[in-house]
């Protein structure tokens, strides 16, 4: 298991513990408010139940992790629309598709980055009564200083298009023309080739970066989730709540 695998585990644990201690198959107003989300009826659509400080730390945990974890997948599914070319019998340019994609993945992690710091911080305010603090702002600084510089390249990729308004790469440029070349009125045959061939190319070259930038920020999130996970659990593997130092 890896150690994103282990630390969204503390979340699906917790979660199961939870719904055995409500007793749900027992408890009607469980059933009206599965009923009401589900079909968009009025009434309630939570639980009336009161609401613990240890609660309210869990969900401040979870929800960091899940606007992580959401930003990890747009990267991978970003990773699958690259790849394929679903809208042939569409005015939907090939050229624009990766330009699209490309410019969104970049954006995608400039927010990953964004959302790893914020955690970070999130973390640090959820244990700043802890007996551990200190030694805890020294791992939370360490670890935002890695994502900094680890997304670095990426992101500063991402940072150079925002300013130019458009990604810059010289073979989209180049199917750009080709693409006017081929929609005039008299097209050359041997143009319509190197079109396929450079666009062959250009897809195959983003996918390939696409696929080697997961990767590595897949070892980014191993490693972060790893320092992570020996901070907000115990001995047990349970959430650690904040522990005042003794006098």
């Amino acid at each position: 298991m890896t150690s994103l695998d282990r630390y969204a585990e503390i979340f699906i644990n917790r979660a199961k513990k939870l719904l055995e201690e409500e007793d749900l198959n027992n408890n009607p107003e469980y059933l009206d408010v599965f009923k009401n989300h589900l079909l968009a009826l009025k009434g309630p659509k939570q639980l009336a139940r009161k609401i613990t400080p240890h609660d309210i730390f869990f969900s401040k945990l979870m929800v960091g992790f899940n606007e992580i974890y959401n930003s990890y997948s747009s990267l991978l599914d970003i990773q699958v629309y690259i790849g394929r070319f679903p809208y042939s019998k569409t005015r939907v340019s090939k050229t624009r598709y990766i330009a699209y994609h490309m410019e969104n993945y970049f954006n995608e992690v400039y927010i990953l980055k964004e959302r790893l710091n914020a955690y970070c911080t999130i973390i640090a305010r959820l244990y700043k009564n802890d007996h551990t603090l200190k030694d805890l702002t020294t791992i939370i600084n360490s670890l935002s200083e890695y994502v900094q510089k680890s997304l670095k390249g990426i992101t500063d990729v991402r940072g150079k298009h925002i300013h130019s308004n458009r990604l810059k790469d010289e073979n989209l440029d180049r199917l750009n023309t080709l693409e006017l070349i081929n929609h005039g009125p008299k097209r050359i045959p041997a143009m319509k080739y190197l079109y396929a061939s450079v666009y062959r190319d250009t897809r195959k070259k983003f996918c390939l970066s696409i696929k080697q930038n997961n990767e590595a920020i897949k070892k980014i999130l191993d490693e972060y989730f790893d320092v992570l996970y020996k901070v907000v659990t115990n001995d047990k593997r349970q959430i650690r709540y904040p522990e005042l130092k003794k006098a």
